[in-house]
């Protein structure tokens, strides 16, 4: 036998006996490749062939009985990164935001994976995946979303030693805002025009929640669950002020298999610590919400319940309880049908959006806006909650126009009543020397 040269005596699927330079015989178990291609593997030292082969049984027989040597090797890497959402992405995040977690892995990251092992998956797999959906125009915060959720299952993969790199790490998502050059649903509030047209339509609904709701959506810039989840102990009437403390949620109910079974309707905290705060309320939404208490006393007797108890929502269904999004949502859009509004997009973020607009064609703080708002940044009310339609850029130009205009023409009637010194007779221009000198007096005494 020569000894110069690695000597093979076994060598199966997963593993191998050979004998090394200096006489050792090893014992070699195949475990899959890494990220960069290269084969991980586990190896024991003998003495002997025989005790190689032992020793190579026992390497099987270790990660035969290790389960997650076996769920790695068994299962694609849909399947282990499905595992990883429900056992513990689920019960680390909120309901709602596990519901977008999987609903984002079902579509846009199962069907890619479903059939490739982990140590398969490459930066160049993951980045075909981004690519996809920046094609298909997703939106950048949904593309961000699933290279965020590739990058936390590859972390904890590392913690599990399944793998030694994160090959997401390195995917570029370089996206430009498609919204700039998008026309549809660029501008979010309901445009100056047709404010007048909605405010119109709410008038006519005659005994109805619908239109103290979009007032005090529109006028006091509330979330939508934050204004079902409001009691008329958080209103005062004679202060004009409302406190938002709770808002009404939706928890999905999930099965085994991700899929939603079914919600919880809830009164929750608000979405941010500082979403809780107080407001001063216009008079619009101050005699609106005064007309629908009045609606809610005569509505008392008919269903023998007080409806503007402390404790009973302002929007409360007939006997007492929170309205659920669904139902007012369903109720909102049959409004927009009748009035034929629903051609202009209108929804109830919308009129949290119009809200904003109007204080900021106003020029008010942005900081007093973001207050009104209950944004934790003020980058959000000032990025988000800004839109710029043509009549707005075009009011503002107008007033530039003005200003330069006014200018131009001071300038030029200054310029025609300045008399030149060289069109002045002596006794002129000696008065006019005196002005000077008295000017400046004056100036020094100042």
């Amino acid at each position: 036998m020569n000894n110069n040269k690695k000597k093979f005596k076994q060598q199966k699927e997963d593993g191998s006996i050979f004998q090394r330079k200096d006489g050792r015989w090893v014992a070699s178990l195949s475990l899959g490749v890494n990220i960069e291609g290269k084969f991980i593997k586990k190896v024991a030292y003998a003495k002997s062939e025989e005790e190689a082969i032992e020793k190579l049984e026992e390497l099987k027989k270790t990660y035969a009985n290790n389960k997650e040597y076996v769920s790695v090797s068994n299962n694609s890497f849909a399947d282990l990164m499905f595992e990883w959402l429900m056992i513990f992405k689920k019960s680390n995040v909120t309901a709602r935001t596990f519901e977008n977690n999987i609903q984002n892995f079902k579509k846009h990251i199962e069907p890619y994976t479903k059939h490739i092992k982990l140590h398969n998956v490459t930066t160049l797999t993951i980045q075909k995946i981004i690519n996809i959906m920046i094609e298909k125009n997703y939106a950048n915060q949904t593309v961000k979303k699933i290279k965020f959720l590739f990058n936390q299952f590859y972390d904890y993969a590392i913690d599990n030693n399944w793998v030694s790199v994160n090959p997401a790490k390195k995917i570029q998502v370089k996206l430009h805002d498609r919204k700039v050059y998008n026309n549809k649903n660029s501008y979010k509030a309901i445009s100056p025009e047709i404010r007048n047209k909605f405010i119109k339509a709410l008038d006519e609904e005659k005994d109805s929640f619908i239109k103290p709701l979009c007032i005090i959506l529109m006028y006091s810039g509330l979330r939508i669950g934050e204004a079902l989840g409001i009691k008329w102990c958080n209103l005062d009437l004679k202060n004009k002020k409302l406190k938002i403390e709770y808002a009404i949620t939706e928890i999905p109910k999930f099965n085994e298999n991700g899929d939603i079974t079914g919600r919880d309707r809830v009164l929750s905290d608000t979405k941010t610590t500082c979403s809780v705060r107080e407001i001063p309320l216009l008079d619009i939404v101050i005699n609106t919400l005064s007309e629908w208490k009045e609606t809610q006393k005569l509505k008392s007797g008919k269903y023998n319940i007080n409806l503007t108890a402390r404790e009973i929502p302002i929007f409360a269904n007939n006997d007492g309880s929170f309205r659920t999004y669904d139902g007012t949502r369903c109720i909102f859009e049959r409004f927009l049908k009748r009035n034929d509004l629903k051609q202009y997009g209108i929804h109830f973020h919308g009129l949290r959006h119009t809200f904003s607009n109007m204080l900021f064609e106003m020029n008010e703080n942005p900081k007093v806006i973001q207050q009104l708002l209950g944004h934790r940044d003020v980058k959000t009310t000032i990025t988000v909650y800004n839109s710029v339609n043509n009549d707005y850029v075009k009011n503002a130009t107008n007033k530039l126009n003005e200003v330069v205009t006014q200018n131009i023409s001071q300038n030029i009637e200054e310029t025609q009543n300045t008399k030149s010194t060289n069109e002045m007779t002596d006794d002129e221009l000696e008065d006019y020397i005196e002005e000077l000198i008295l000017e400046k007096r004056k100036r020094r005494k100042k």
